[in-house]
C-alpha cells in the first residue's frame, strides 16, 4: 500500500504539472488531486520539489542503476528515446529555478550515480580535478537534455545525440559500466 500511495501522489503531481506548470502547483493541489490527507503526503514527500525530483530518481533507478544499460551511451540513448517521451510530457518542470530546481536535482543525482558507478568499478579516491570534471559534466548534460526535449536539435537523431553526449565523457566513464577496472 505505501508504494501505491506514493505512486498516486506522483501521478497527481504529473497530472497537475501538465495542466498548470510547476510554479503554480501547491502541495494542497497535489493532495486534492491524489485524494489523500496532508499527513499522508508528508509521510512520503517533504514538498513539491521532492515529488518533482522523485520523477527523475525513478527514471535513474529504473534505467541506469538497475543495470539495464551496459554503457552510458546506452543510457543516453534511452534518455533521448524513452526518456524524451517521459519528460516531454513534464516539460514545465524544467522551468523551476533555484536551489530546489529540477536542473539542480538532476545534476546532483547524476553526479551521485557517476560516483556510485565508479566506486563499484573499484575507484576509491577522487582528485579535486576529477570531482570538478564529473560535476561539470553532470551540470551540463541536463541543459543539453532539456534543449533536446524542447526540440532545439531537430536534425539530430537520438543515436547521434547519445553518441555526442557520450563522447564528452572522460575515458573512465566509457565502456561497460558494471565491469571492474
Amino acid at each position: 500500500m505505501p508504494e501505491r500511495t506514493k505512486n498516486d501522489i506522483l501521478v497527481a503531481f504529473n497530472t497537475l504539472i501538465e495542466k498548470k506548470g510547476f510554479d503554480k502547483i501547491t502541495v494542497q493541489m497535489i493532495i486534492d488531486e491524489a485524494g489523500i490527507g496532508r499527513a499522508t503526503f508528508y509521510r512520503y514527500f517533504k514538498d513539491k520539489y521532492d515529488v518533482m525530483n522523485y520523477n527523475y530518481m525513478k527514471f535513474l533507478e529504473e534505467y541506469l542503476l538497475a543495470g539495464k544499460t551496459k554503457t552510458f551511451e546506452d543510457f543516453f540513448l534511452l534518455m533521448t528515446t524513452e526518456g524524451t517521451e517521459f519528460f516531454r510530457n513534464k516539460i514545465k518542470i524544467f522551468s523551476s529555478t533555484g536551489p530546489n530546481s529540477f536542473h539542480r536535482y538532476m545534476s546532483e543525482a547524476s553526479y551521485s550515480a557517476v560516483i556510485f558507478i565508479l566506486m563499484l568499478k573499484g575507484k576509491t579516491e577522487f582528485t579535486p580535478v576529477e570531482i570538478m570534471r564529473y560535476r561539470f559534466l553532470c551540470q551540463g548534460i541536463p541543459h543539453l537534455y532539456e534543449d533536446w526535449i524542447k526540440g532545439e536539435y531537430p536534425d539530430v537523431t537520438p543515436q547521434e545525440a547519445a553518441k555526442a553526449i557520450y563522447d564528452l565523457l572522460p575515458d573512465e566513464l566509457k565502456g561497460d559500466l558494471w565491469e571492474k577496472a
